[in-house]
């Protein structure tokens, strides 16, 4: 069960909160599942853009962390779709990540703008540095 938190997005009730990392490198993404399963979230995990949407439809996160550079629909494709949605499911934090756009004033101002992101880490990053937005984005 989830409800509207003071940051607007939707919130869990009860229990840890679930995150949903879409991640095609699958060493990356089995550091990223440990690490925040370590610190106490409840975590799922998807390889493609289409695999992203398939287990945010099932899943329902709490929070997503993007990869953008994804097979067959990448990371922007995914927020896009995700944060569209009519009927009001997309309203989660959304974290992007990336190694090819490392410019951080054009990642801030998509991030200001919340037409995609609500975060952006720039690969490689410190785990204490992702656990800190996480922490920010899910209080």
């Amino acid at each position: 069960m989830s409800t509207a938190s003071a940051t607007g997005f939707r919130r869990r009730t009860s229990g840890a909160s679930k995150i949903l990392v879409v991640e095609d490198d699958p060493i990356n993404q089995m550091i990223l599942a440990d690490f925040l399963a370590a610190n106490g979230y409840v975590m799922v995990t998807a390889a493609t853009g289409p695999e992203g949407l398939e287990q945010f439809e099932r899943e329902a996160p709490d929070l997503l962390i993007v990869d953008v550079q994804l097979p067959r629909m990448n990371g922007f494709e995914l927020c896009r779709a995700i944060k569209g949605r009519p009927d009001g499911s997309g309203n989660v934090p959304i974290l992007l990540m990336s190694a090819a756009y490392t410019d951080r004033d054009q990642s801030n101002r998509t991030v200001q703008l919340g037409t995609i992101a609500d975060g952006h880490l720039t690969k490689p990053f410190d785990l204490v540095q992702l656990l800190a937005q996480v922490r920010a984005l899910l209080p």
